[in-house]
């Protein structure tokens, strides 16, 4: 058998130190709030957290006197809320065994308003939703979080147990109907698929989820032992929904996707002092200790279609509302279309297959081929916040569509994108009109040409191709490299005689003897 890597050793010590107990009764909830906007019926499962968390101090309303509960919460505004909450418990300041460290985030200087709260309370146990640039980590505040995002990430940091382990694992994970998983006969089949996905040399976007993978063994059970990912993930879904912290709905339903909600995070929180109250290890996290157990209310799921936004527009105001962060997913269209528009300078980052694209707001609106992506994460930065004014508002639209064609522009490829195919297809791509080179990658090799600018400040360019195929572009300067997901693409070319465009296939030892792998380069010039 595989040994478990690091996480799970850290998650098997936190359940050896914090001892089980058994659960503790029910209260009744209360029936109001301090808030007005907070209505009794519609939140009634969320009245009794949401009252208890602001008469504890945990958490305030807005100047205006509301609470919002229905907007999403961020890392940001959750790092303050357990800051505040498990005032004893200070995971990244722990000197036992454990020996967490300290956490040093780009985005988190020590200027930021929340540094300390996330400094912390924050390690990275769990949290996969930090991402990196340029070898830095990014703790990514203002990212709200999911279901599945949060479940990772309590089960490795609070050591969530709620009894005996599991003897039943994948019996116990068939109750989740929209997780998916994989079993395997044997090991070597495991291996095989888990290295196809990329899952341990790439980074996974926030929000995105992985199979998780089980082994069958010879007395005919199954475990996720195998695999440190699907480990940790199955324990924290078995482990969440025993202790009814997240749990799945009636349906088998978790919603990993799910974003949290400002009643819904409160209500977590509850459930989770509820948790340790219960356990009698209370006081290792926090010194607000009720008089009797508060337990909460079951929370409704989520509403179809909030389980992650789709297709559409979006409106928000960055400065109120934050940034965009969204997940969508493009159900095997080729190209998904990106417009935004803002009373500010903001950029969107893309984080696909564990990629990520950069994407200035004036390279857009832009096609980008998502035909083998299964979801896409988005999520937009502005380029000055610091110097908005505190009384305006900066209102913005994100626009996404997906298309299994590009329509034609009338122009060919003047703007840099493909025109609309005319009918042929070969070997599964579409192949537009007006392409500057057409080769067969796998019986004529990579594409290599040069080509004259003439005068012309910008190259545009783009590549459509079946599998993945990343550019290299010389110019008098030095040589630019652009990742397909990149593409198409604006250099600045002034004053160079001449500019090469070479092709780079990622995996060419995949590629079948039966099939012809098209690329398509297009290359124009303009000013």
């Amino acid at each position: 058998m595989k040994t478990k890597l690091l996480s799970l050793k850290i998650i098997l010590a936190i359940l050896l130190i914090l001892p089980l107990f058994p659960a503790g009764p029910a209260r009744a909830g209360l029936t109001s709030t301090p808030f007005p906007d907070v209505d009794s019926a519609k939140y009634s499962w969320a009245v009794q957290s949401i009252t208890f968390m602001a008469q504890s101090g945990i958490l305030q309303g807005y100047p205006d006197g509301t609470f919002k509960p229905g907007r999403y919460v961020n890392k940001e505004e959750w790092a303050v809320m357990v800051y505040r909450l498990f005032d004893k418990y200070r995971p990244s300041l722990r000197s036992d065994a454990l020996n967490y460290s300290r956490p040093s985030y780009v985005d988190v200087p020590s200027s930021h308003w929340a540094y300390r709260e996330i400094s912390d309370t924050f390690v990275a146990v769990g949290d996969m939703t930090v991402t990196a640039r340029n070898g830095k980590s990014l703790f990514n505040p203002e990212y709200a979080f999911t279901r599945w995002d949060l479940a990772m990430m309590l089960y490795g940091l609070y050591g969530i147990d709620g009894g005996p382990e599991s003897t039943n694992v994948c019996g116990d994970m068939n109750r989740f109907k929209d997780i998916t998983t994989r079993l395997f006969n044997t090991e070597n089949e495991l291996e095989s698929f888990r290295s196809k996905d990329n899952r341990y040399n790439s980074e996974l976007p926030p929000g995105g989820i992985y199979p998780i993978l089980f082994l069958k063994e010879a007395d005919g059970t199954c475990g996720a032992n195998y695999d440190d990912y699907s480990a940790l993930a199955a324990g924290a879904l078995i482990e969440m929904n025993k202790t009814g912290i997240l749990t799945a709905d009636a349906a088998g339903k978790f919603y990993p996707s799910a974003k949290l909600t400002r009643a819904e995070a409160v209500t977590v929180l509850h459930r989770i002092l509820d948790h340790l109250k219960t356990r009698g290890v209370l006081g290792n996290y926090s010194s607000i200790n009720p008089t009797g157990i508060l337990r909460p209310v079951p929370m409704p799921a989520p509403k179809p279609g909030e389980a992650a936004e789709g297709p559409g527009s979006f409106d928000r105001d960055l400065q109120r509302d934050g940034e965009f962060n969204t997940i969508v997913y493009p159900n095997g269209k080729k190209y998904m279309r990106l417009e935004l528009t803002s009373k500010d300078a903001a950029d969107l980052y893309l984080y696909m297959n564990g990629d990520i694209a950069f994407l200035r707001q004036e390279e857009l609106p832009r096609y980008v081929q998502v035909d083998r992506v299964s979801q896409i994460g988005i999520k937009s930065q502005s380029r000055n916040p610091e110097k908005r004014s505190p009384l305006a508002a900066y209102p913005a639209t994100l626009k996404v569509t997906f298309h299994d064609e590009i329509p034609s522009t009338g122009t060919g490829t003047g703007t840099g994108k493909p025109g609309k195919d005319n009918g042929g297809q070969t070997g599964g791509v579409t192949a537009p009109p007006g392409a500057a080179a057409v080769q067969d990658l796998k019986s004529q090799g990579e594409i290599n040409q040069t080509f004259a600018p003439n005068g012309s400040k910008y190259l545009n360019v783009n590549l459509i191709s079946q599998d993945k195929v990343d550019l290299y572009v010389q110019l008098g300067t030095g040589t630019a490299f652009l990742k397909q997901e990149e593409l198409p693409a604006k250099i600045n070319v002034q004053g160079m005689s001449s500019v090469t465009v070479r092709t780079q296939s990622r995996n060419p030892e995949k590629r079948t003897s039966q099939q012809t792998y098209n690329a398509y380069l297009y290359v124009t010039f303009s000013n």
